[in-house]
């Protein structure tokens, strides 16, 4: 026998068994949009009005969802596939399918436990929904900060410094609210000379007392002393 015999026996085998599965359960043959109903000689039936069945074969419609509350209906639900909710405007979408809405906040602010807040210090947000990021920092790559960042926007850095070699920082912060430099410089000024007339007063007083302990010395040496 050739091999035309096994592939002619094969495929007997393989249309008789599709056969007997569709003798043994005939919902199989019921399209999406239908179900197959539990009668003595069961039928596929179209899914009654708000239901459908994505699949072939179901015993049993599924409910369509309802777009109700802070969601609305982007799509309509048909007999082959279930409806689609959004969020209606203030309120964005979060998890699968859109399965909650969320209100939106600020820019420059952040959804938590407790509502909306301001992001932190160090921190902006651009957008009206999603967390606080922190800023840009500009020395990873040798820049200075052209632009200092706000809770709405990001910092903006300069260009690359010439003397600028990896695995060194350069950016040079910028100066908090109500602080200025030049007096600081002052300051430090100040101290400096203060330390040094004391340090003048220390060599100075220590120099008397040598010098009135070697004329001690001096009139004990010569009988002068009493």
């Amino acid at each position: 026998m050739g091999n035309g015999y096994y592939s002619l026996m094969a495929t007997v085998l393989l249309v008789t068994s599709f056969e007997r599965t569709l003798m043994q359960d005939p919902c199989r043959s019921c399209p999406a949009g239908t179900f197959c109903g539990q009668t003595k000689n069961p039928s596929c039936i179209p899914c009654p009005s708000d239901s459908f069945s994505s699949a072939g074969g179901q015993k049993a419609c599924d409910i369509c969802r309802r777009c109700e509350g802070v969601f609305r209906t982007r799509r309509v639900c048909t007999p082959t596939s279930n409806a689609e909710c959004e969020c209606i405007p203030g309120f964005h979408c979060r998890g699968a399918g859109c399965s909650m809405c969320e209100p939106d906040c600020r820019r420059g602010q952040e959804l938590t436990l407790h509502g909306c807040e301001d992001c932190s210090a160090g921190t902006f947000n651009d957008q009206k929904h999603g967390p606080c990021q922190p800023w840009t920092d500009c020395s990873v790559d040798g820049k200075t900060v052209l632009v200092n960042g706000t809770k709405e926007s990001d910092v903006v850095c300069g260009p690359v410094s010439a003397d600028f070699s990896p695995g060194t920082a350069t950016t040079v912060p910028a100066p908090a609210p109500g602080h200025h430099p030049q007096i600081s410089i002052f300051l430090a000024l100040a101290m400096t000379a203060l330390f040094l007339v004391f340090l003048l007063m220390v060599r100075f007083s220590a120099s008397a007392q040598g010098r009135k302990k070697l004329l001690y010395m001096f009139k004990q040496h010569l009988g002068l002393g009493t």
